[in-house]
């Protein structure tokens, strides 16, 4: 199938199911597949606005694969699919719940105390261990809140999957390096030795999204500011620490999409994310003010969304072939632990 062919069926497809059908589009899919979306925004954004449009049937999720469940966990009403099941995302497979559970065995073991929080960007069976232990769920924007919640409950928390996320988010918060360890899955025991885990109040998961980390790094800062004197320059809290010291700001994609909103004529900002999202930003605020991706780097799982895939998705939803569904034990605790985040 043709791109062309692709755009005759969507449009098709869309005129006929009407408000039964939502397409959702992740900020960081290309522009053909953004076209066709109902809702253009981040993954949890997504999944919350689609639970809410009443006489939707189908949503079709142009994103990865655990942006879907998310939809799936928010909305078990609705029938949920993914253009292509193979867009997965390698931070989320960085934690198998096989491997948490041993460091958590491990961790409980030296302090009972603990309280698990899971990035959005995690697997279902994550954020559903996490639900079935009274933790939570956060997001970049949020992780600040949720951890500081988590702190008022237990006396450690577990952070997963995200290093960078948890470390910059830590580090906002003042808390100090040494009070913060991280468990590599790869090392028996983690890495970590019992008085490592007593002293920590934070317990990081090693793992780091390859779109910003070692993606980004501090000569690119450097090179975008020799390249644009004055610039601002803002990163993900994906990225590392030191390039996050570099940049003097990280945001997640609402704070940095905001943050180009609010720029005054004339200003210039570089921006540290997925390309396909600086660049469509670049060229909505054209003449008004410069937006520089500090890089272009693009994700790999997001291209896998394909006009042709999304047509022949769109073409099978009244049969339900395709369609994303998760166990209701694991959905109710998956459940429990993004409605934990809403309530803080």
């Amino acid at each position: 199938m043709t791109d062309r062919e692709a755009r005759t069926i969507i449009a098709r497809k869309k005129k006929d199911l009407g408000d039964r059908l939502v397409i959702l589009g992740h900020h960081y899919q290309r522009d053909a597949v953004i076209e066709f979306a109902d809702f253009v925004g981040d993954s949890l954004e997504l999944a919350r606005a689609a639970s809410q449009e009443e006489k939707a049937e189908f949503i079709v999720f142009c994103g990865v694969y655990f942006m879907a469940e998310t939809a799936a966990i928010l909305a078990p009403e609705k029938q949920v699919f993914i253009p292509d099941r193979g867009a997965g995302c390698p931070l989320a497979d960085m934690a198998p719940v096989d491997r948490v559970s041993r460091a958590w065995d491990a961790v409980t073991g030296v302090e009972p105390s603990v309280v698990p929080v899971t990035y959005v960007n995690s697997s279902a069976a994550l954020k559903a261990f996490c639900g079935a232990r009274d933790g939570a769920v956060c997001t970049s924007a949020n992780a600040k809140r949720v951890l500081d919640w988590a702190l008022g409950r237990g006396r450690k928390v577990l952070f997963m999957p995200d290093m960078n996320l948890g470390r910059n988010t830590a580090r906002s918060m003042g808390i100090p390096d040494e009070e913060v360890v991280m468990w590599d899955h790869g090392l028996a025991d983690g890495g970590l030795a019992g008085e490592a885990i007593e002293r920590a109040r934070i317990i990081l998961w090693k793992g780091w999204c390859p779109v910003h980390c070692p993606e980004f790094g501090v000569p690119d800062v450097e090179r975008v500011r020799s390249r644009y004197p004055g610039i601002r320059v803002m990163v993900h809290p994906e990225t590392d620490p030191e390039t996050v010291k570099a940049a003097g700001e990280a945001g997640s994609t609402s704070q940095m999409l905001s943050a180009i909103e609010a720029l005054p004529a004339g200003g210039r900002l570089a921006v540290g994310t997925e390309a396909n999202m600086v660049l469509r930003a670049a060229r909505k605020h054209a003449g008004r003010v410069e937006i520089v991706p500090l890089k272009e780097v693009y994700c790999d799982d997001m291209a896998r969304i394909t006009l042709p895939k999304l047509a022949g998705t769109l073409m099978k939803v009244d049969s339900g072939e395709g369609r994303v569904e998760l166990d209701g034990d694991m959905a109710g605790d998956a459940r429990r632990a993004l409605e934990a985040m809403l309530r803080i």
